[in-house]
């Protein structure tokens, strides 16, 4: 149980932020005001959690189904899956077995899709539970395999090994002796069934001896009767062979006459056929000379038309694929420029229309010190760097769906939101806490060598964008908006080598990450916000 507890515990410390101070009452009043799909999700789950935490499993089941429904809308999918596990909690608590069933599977697929260790083994722990309370061992066993696979295959993924490490190894020997007891016990239960089962074989046998013996004494009782009746059947045929025999004694004389008058007439008859035969033999013999030498001339036709033919066909399947493979190499580097979709709809359109999203969420990145940098190394080396760093930043992204925006000298911009890429905050806030450890140990080999390093500043914030192709030549995919400048400000408020976020990305994100809150600070034109460092994602 101790997956619940540290999922439980996770709730008694949200309760201690101002956010949920307010009462169920005023959160509902909220709730049936609000109309953002983000705030109307927020407030369910946070209902949902303190209905739960009052014993009251059925409004508990309800909000969380509704907060789990509005994830799934806005592709919010660790807060799908919390909320799925928490009505399937609740369910639970109702003690509706089988749809709290249901809701732990969907939770549990749902969280080891994308990586959500904590709600995946929580999820397994009480699919597990709940196969033995209705004594099915097998499905018992089966859920404490996935749960023991599942730390195995999950193992690579904790960086830093220390105490994350530990609490793995731990969770993983917990799950093989808990493996080891329910395939005892299924043992037990199994050598019960064998004895059954072969005190039935036996009893079986019995009867299959008996019915094969009453099946020879009927065969042998068929076998008389057969015989019987095919010594009356000799009987009637040697009376029929007497009958006949009489009959051909008295008419032998008239068929001996009428067999004579019928091999004359067919003799007369083969002799006509014969000078008919001999006719139609001469001219079946001019009419195939004739068409031998028709075949033999369509035939040499048919033979150049087809290699003329193929030889066309060969010729065009090469400019065919000539023609392809441009195509695909042009197709590639549009797709290296712009997003799929818009790239699409500028092959179909030849223009792309200006779109709005309103929740994108956009990371600014750039290296402190450049100018230092760049003055003790030589420009190809500085270029092989910055793009080296670039270089790994694409991979880094590109593992959550984000889209990479434009580089502007050494500093990179990128969001998520856009289109059909990621719109949850906590993936790109992963991969900006990915950059910083790639920049860490980028800087502590640099250093080994005594060569210079980079070191760099994060800033995000969520909120509304605009975003489109400028220009007619060199298409260039940007985006316009106060978010984007309030990230831009976020990261010059930034130390190096830390992420620095908006209080609204903080407020879609807290569950999942621990927090350093910094306090309203000064921004560039924007005067006093709050700003919180992200120090590392949570281990439950």
């Amino acid at each position: 149980m101790k997956y619940l507890t540290a999922f439980f515990l996770l709730f008694i410390l949200a309760g201690w932020l101002p956010a949920n101070a307010q009462s169920i009452s005023e959160l509902e009043a909220k709730y049936n005001k609000s109309g953002s799909k983000s705030e109307r999700m927020n407030l369910a789950y946070q209902i949902a959690e303190k209905s739960l935490s009052a014993s009251n499993a059925k409004k508990a089941s309800d909000f969380a189904n509704r907060a789990s429904q509005l994830a799934t809308e806005i592709g919010d999918k660790r807060r799908e899956a919390d909320a799925t596990f928490l009505s399937a909690e609740a369910e639970y608590r109702l003690r509706n077995f089988k749809e709290a069933s249901s809701r732990f599977m969907h939770s549990w697929n749902a969280a080891r899709n994308y990586g959500l260790r904590d709600v995946a083994l929580s999820s397994t722990e009480k699919l597990q539970d709940i196969a033995l309370k209705q004594n099915d061992y097998r499905e018992a066993l089966k859920w404490s395999r996935e749960t023991v696979n599942y730390l195995k295959d999950s193992g690579g993924g904790v960086r830093g090994g220390g105490d994350a490490q530990r609490r793995l190894e731990n969770q993983l020997a917990t799950a093989e002796a808990n493996n080891r007891a329910l395939r005892e016990q299924l043992a037990q239960i199994t050598g019960q069934t064998q004895v059954l089962e072969t005190t039935y074989q036996s009893q079986l046998k019995e009867v299959q001896e008996k019915s094969k013996q009453e099946i020879t004494e009927k065969d042998q009782t068929i076998t008389q009767i057969e015989q019987a009746r095919q010594r009356l059947d000799s009987l009637a045929s040697s009376k029929s062979r007497m009958v006949e025999t009489l009959t051909k004694e008295q008419m032998a004389d008239a068929i001996v006459r009428a067999q004579q008058e019928k091999e004359l007439q067919l003799q007369k008859t083969l002799v006509a056929e014969a000078e008919l035969g001999k006719q139609q033999s001469e001219n079946m013999r001019n009419l195939l000379g004739l068409v031998a030498a028709f075949v033999l001339v369509m035939a040499m036709l048919f033979y150049f038309r087809f290699r003329a033919k193929r030889r066309a066909a060969n010729e065009l399947a090469e400019k065919n694929a000539l023609v392809e493979a441009e195509k695909k190499r042009s197709d590639n580097l549009l797709l290296n420029i712009l997003p799929p979709a818009i790239a699409q709809e500028l092959k179909t359109r030849n223009k792309v229309a200006a779109r709005k999203y309103d929740q994108a969420t956009v990371m600014f990145i750039d290296f402190t010190g450049f100018t230092q940098v760049a003055e003790r190394l030589s420009p190809e080396m500085l270029v092989e760097e910055l793009d080296y760093c670039f270089s790994n930043f694409d991979r880094i992204i590109s593992q959550y769906r984000i889209e990479k925006i434009k580089t502007i000298g050494d500093a990179y911009l990128c969001a998520s939101g856009l289109s059909d890429m990621n719109a949850s905050p906590s993936d790109i806030i992963r991969a900006a806490l990915e950059i910083q450890d790639f920049l860490l140990a980028l800087k502590a080999e640099r250093m080994d060598r005594s060569m210079p390093y980079f070191e760099a500043r994060v800033g995000i914030h969520i909120g509304p964008v605009v975003a489109g192709v400028v220009g007619a030549k060199k298409f260039a995919y940007d985006i316009w908006g106060d978010t984007v400048n309030v990230a831009a400000r976020f990261e010059e408020a930034c130390e190096p080598g830390r992420v620095n976020v908006s209080e609204n990305v903080y407020d879609f994100a807290r569950y999942e990450f621990e927090w350093n809150y910094r306090g309203k600070i000064a921004a560039k034109n924007k005067g006093a916000m709050d700003m919180y460092y992200v120090t590392a994602v949570k281990q439950y």
